[in-house]
């Protein structure tokens, strides 16, 4: 499905748990991954400005689980005044088709907090984004983290809205469901849905079986789902309860959220989901 995926790091603690959650790329089709790190420069930044050689060997030693998991690994350091734009372009000069990005993790009690640089890319990007999910060991000032992966994909989970911004992952999951084997689909019912359409249950569930045929056809095991509640927190809800290791999801291409505010089920779940989260944007033109 994917062939290059641009890894964005910003070396903090988090990143060495980070590089070890990756070999499973290959899940995903990937062949080859870019190693970047992008030293922001400005007024009283750039501290690592002119230290690219020492940061490229670094990076070039952590891709070692990367390389013994079969994939091939470049690196490529860069500075400027704004990362997250920095970041898309050398994902468009690498010609990469997939950009991971990491949390930046806070307590195990308020969970994750997206850093600027992330929020940026997610919003930004016209590429899929992966967001993998870092936890910490309980304390803010921890130079340890742990992963929240266990190295494989054997289930993923698919939330769908049925809306156009929604097309593009449902395809997505479908072409992955020949490597992840069981898929779970799910579509929460919101009391606003079910107050406007009666028959929105049948109707969803209706929908939803039309996605577990193409699952299917592309040799999943599909398992459908259509709990009710807050959109955000039921998918979260499920993804624990079904153990999957993806959670794919639509996003609404460039620029899909304009404030700073935490607001779409998307981004809303990248802060509670506790594994990592597929967003896949809206296909334009």
């Amino acid at each position: 499905m994917f062939t290059t995926a641009l890894v964005a790091l910003d070396l903090s603690p988090a990143e060495a748990a980070m590089l070890d959650c990756l070999g499973d790329l290959k899940d995903l089709g990937v062949a080859r991954v870019i190693l970047t790190h992008v030293i922001r420069v400005g007024y009283a930044q750039g501290a690592g400005f002119g230290k690219e050689t020492d940061y490229g060997a670094w990076l070039d030693r952590r891709a070692a689980p990367l390389r013994a998991a079969g994939l091939e690994v470049a690196v490529d350091i860069r500075a400027s005044g704004e990362p997250a734009a920095e970041i898309l372009a050398c994902a468009a000069e690498h010609h990469a088709d997939l950009i991971v990005i990491g949390s930046r993790g806070q307590n195990m009690v308020r969970g994750l907090f997206l850093g600027s640089t992330a929020r940026e890319v997610i919003r930004q990007s016209p590429l899929p984004v992966r967001l993998e999910w870092i936890e910490s060991d309980g304390r803010d000032d921890a130079p340890d983290c742990a992963r929240a992966c266990d190295g494989g994909l054997t289930r993923l989970m698919l939330a769908t809205d049925f809306s156009p911004h929604a097309a593009a992952a449902e395809a997505a999951a479908a072409r992955l469901a020949a490597h992840a084997g069981g898929v779970d689909l799910v579509h929460v019912l919101t009391d606003a849905d079910c107050a406007r359409y009666p028959r929105w249950p049948v109707m969803a569930r209706a929908a939803l079986g039309a996605i577990a045929d193409e699952v299917a056809a592309s040799g999943g095991k599909p398992d459908l789902h259509l709990p009710a509640g807050r959109p955000s927190e039921e998918i979260a809800r499920m993804a624990e309860a079904c153990e999957a290791q993806l959670i794919v999801v639509g996003k609404h291409g460039r620029n899909w959220v304009q404030s700073m505010v935490i607001g779409s089920t998307a981004e809303n779940l990248c802060e509670i989901a506790r594994r990592p989260v597929l967003m896949v944007p809206l296909q334009e033109g």
